[in-house]
């Protein structure tokens, strides 16, 4: 009896001492800790082609941690933290803080969706769909939820329901140009070059600077043999500079150099084609096998062997 007694008095002070320290938050303190949550929401909002720089998370980690320091009853703040680990690729801690998000608050439609992102990024694409549909119960998130619809179908291999998805997005927002560009490069892998490339080029109407739909408008030119045509887009995107958050998460240089080489190799010009097959591998260029079947491209390393060598 006296063991028991012990246990529950230590349960009762437990629990007032935890009631005592959220009373005692003063609302200077719960205004600090919405000032640091702003403050980490306002880089989470700043992404280049959905991306961020590292000094960026690092940043952005640093103040949601000082606001969950002071207040871990927030849903929205471990979903936050949830989002930046998710942009770190450490999707182990994203899981664990979009979960405490729900257990705070099972409505929180974006912590659903952070769950979606983390297992679709992780390879578990059924679970990925199940949380995406349980953040689409929220009408306000209906079509970003699509769009990460769009983007799980196409590493899933349902091509079909990725341009479904995609194709609702742009009901809703006629002028949303990464939903273009992601539409493209479905139709892309589907050798439906002349649709794709009406994509990309809608997606460069609405912002002709962007990287990845210039390189892949030079893509599907390039399948339709326009080579010279192919040749400026790989130029124009070699041009563009979008800063840290794009180039410590996008590759695309790379590809645009290899791009450029066998665009100058169809248009039978082997020394430019040389020289950018080169320019591809230095700016860490990594060929996988399964391409030559999905997209009819060659190891750059044996094309160098083969023809400039010599």
């Amino acid at each position: 009896m006296k063991n028991q007694f012990l246990i529950t008095f230590f349960i009762s002070f437990l629990l007032i001492g935890c009631a005592i320290s959220k009373k005692n938050k003063t609302k200077a303190d719960l205004e600090q800790a919405e000032y640091h949550y702003f403050k980490a929401y306002a880089v989470l909002k700043s992404t280049t082609n959905n991306a961020l720089s590292n000094a960026l998370t690092t940043q952005a980690l640093d103040d949601i941690d000082k606001a969950i320091s002071i207040d871990d009853t927030q849903s929205k703040y471990h979903r936050v933290r949830g989002s930046i680990y998710s942009h770190r690729r450490e999707y182990k801690k994203a899981l664990v803080n979009f979960k405490k998000a729900l257990q705070l608050n099972p409505e929180n439609s974006l912590a659903h969706m952070g769950k979606g992102i983390a297992y679709e990024n992780t390879g578990k694409f059924k679970l990925a769909e199940e949380n995406y549909f349980k953040a689409l119960e929220d009408k306000e998130l209906a079509v970003s939820v699509n769009f990460n619809l769009g983007l799980l179908y196409g590493k899933w291999g349902k091509h079909d329901r990725s341009i479904e998805q995609y194709t609702k997005v742009l009901v809703s927002l006629p002028n949303y140009k990464s939903a273009y560009l992601n539409r493209g490069k479905v139709k892309l892998s589907l050798k439906k070059y002349e649709e794709a490339l009406m994509d990309f080029n809608k997606a460069i109407s609405l912002a002709p600077k962007d990287k990845v739909s210039l390189n892949n408008r030079g893509l599907a030119l390039f399948y339709l043999k326009r080579y010279e045509e192919a040749i400026v887009d790989f130029k124009k995107t070699l041009r563009i500079d979008l800063g840290d958050s794009f180039n410590e998460n996008y590759d695309t240089d790379a590809y645009a150099y290899n791009n450029m080489a066998n665009s100058y190799f169809g248009h039978g010009k082997l020394d430019h084609a040389c020289f950018y097959w080169n320019e591809a591998i230095d700016n860490g260029y990594v060929y996988k096998s399964e391409w030559k079947e999905e997209y009819n491209i060659e190891d750059p390393v044996k094309l160098i062997l083969k023809h400039c060598n010599k």
